[in-house]
């Protein structure tokens, strides 16, 4: 019993994560493991809901506002009037100096505003709304870069892990060769010569083996940073029984497109906003406020007096002259609106310019993969045979090479194409 319990103990301690490991075993799970966890998707859908308080602030600003207003003065100097002194039984033509005020002043009361009618602050509401849906978009846009960027690596990753598999049977089979050929060279069948160069043929296997293996690692550590995991193992990749299908047209509803579009709506919205500041404004304004006036700081003496000051009154402003800042902002608003309409009329063709090169890609693969795939089969078949008539004697070193250079070829021809194939799909896939 203490060894099962010290087993699991030591089980717990050598994984940093416990029972934490992901397994992905399609491109779909993939995919949905990085909306949920990736960093920068994560931190986009925080900025949304920033926007999403500056549509409430917008919308408070045209509420009435009340608000508490409090103000300690200090005159340590108190303004002096001179005065005739003749109002003081003094001589005419003479001047006496009267000091005014009390050096401590109290002020506390209350001030109420609000906006009657101002074109500029509704306008302010739906600007702020049309920046939250453009905030949203860019969080699909991202979205779908990131689903894009997943699904490119995930194929890459599972297919380098195919090709792996080959690589290994190709060096267990230039493992065979070198073998053979020393026991030649031992029987002085072969010279030295033709020993060398299969070792030489079995280490460009075992470099090539090596160096897909380091990319392997790579593919599967980028992996791991767009899925915000760290303990992430690939299941096998099974190939599919048959080829996926792909629509042939995409509609115009991509994230990418209504993010454009939604930018030609905010510089719209913004410069309608600009042109609206040019109206008059009307507001309403209450205040009253309580003031105590002391020689000495004895606030807190509620014996002594305080003075009410109420006001209340309509505040009409019109702009008359503002020295061409209201133009120059109008001029700035309808540029950014003309290049926003550029842009949205740019990112329609360069859209539809990817996604037949998709279409075309698709399709130039899977004409392509049948005929790679029997090649592929033809030379795995042509290798065995090679393998067991140069082990026979029957035919030569050179003659291996051919058909082993050959069998490189075709396997790498087969797993590009079928790789082209199913990264293509799922782009467009996603396209739709």
């Amino acid at each position: 019993m203490k060894k099962l319990i010290l087993a699991c103990i030591s089980l717990l301690l050598g994984s940093p994560h416990g029972f934490s490991q992901t397994v992905i075993s399609t491109v779909n799970e993939a995919i949905e493991l990085a909306k949920k966890q990736n960093a920068d998707l994560l931190i986009s859908q925080q900025n949304a809901r920033i926007q999403s308080w500056n549509v409430t602030a917008a919308q408070s600003a045209r509420i009435p506002q009340l608000k508490f207003t409090t103000a300690l003065d200090y005159n340590f100097v108190l303004p002096t009037q001179l005065i005739p002194a003749q109002f003081f039984g003094g001589k005419e033509g003479e001047f006496r100096g009267v000091q005014f005020g009390v050096p401590f002043n109290l002020t506390a009361g209350l001030e109420a505003s609000a906006p009657l009618w101002n074109a500029g602050l509704k306008q302010d509401i739906q600007l702020a709304q049309q920046n939250q849906k453009l905030t949203d978009l860019q969080t699909l846009v991202l979205t779908d870069d990131l689903s894009t960027q997943v699904a490119r690596l995930y194929f890459a990753t599972v297919f380098t892990q195919q090709y792996l598999g080959l690589l290994q049977r190709n060096l267990a089979n230039a493992d065979s060769i070198v073998a053979i050929a020393r026991e030649r060279k031992d029987k002085g069948l072969i010279d030295q010569l033709e020993y060398n160069r299969s070792r030489a043929t079995r280490l460009s296997v075992e470099d090539v083996l090596k160096q897909n293996e380091l990319a392997y690692a790579k593919n599967l550590n980028q992996l791991r940073l767009l899925l915000h995991t760290q303990d992430l193992t690939l299941a096998p990749y099974i190939l599919p029984a048959s080829l996926p299908t792909v629509k042939e047209s995409v509609g115009e509803s991509h994230p990418k497109l209504q993010l454009r579009a939604q930018q030609l709506v905010v510089a719209q919205a913004q410069l309608k906003k600009e042109k609206l500041l040019r109206l008059p404004t009307l507001s309403a304004f209450a205040r009253y406020q309580e003031q105590a006036q002391r020689s000495a700081f004895n606030f807190l003496n509620f014996n002594e007096k305080w003075y009410g000051i109420g006001v209340t009154g309509l505040r009409f402003e019109v702009p008359i002259y503002t020295a061409r800042l209201r133009e120059s902002a109008i001029g700035r608003a309808q540029v950014n609106a003309d290049i926003a309409q550029l842009q949205l009329d740019n990112e329609k063709r360069k859209f539809q310019t990817e996604t037949d090169e998709l279409l075309l890609n698709y399709r130039q693969a899977v004409s392509s993969l049948k005929t790679n795939e029997e090649a592929y089969q033809l030379s795995q078949e042509n290798l065995q045979l090679v393998l067991i008539k140069y082990r026979g004697g029957i035919l030569s070193y050179d003659q291996y090479l051919n058909v082993f250079n050959e069998a490189l070829n075709a396997q790498n021809k087969y797993l590009r194409t079928l790789a082209d194939v199913m990264i293509n799909a799922k782009l467009l896939e996603l396209r739709n």
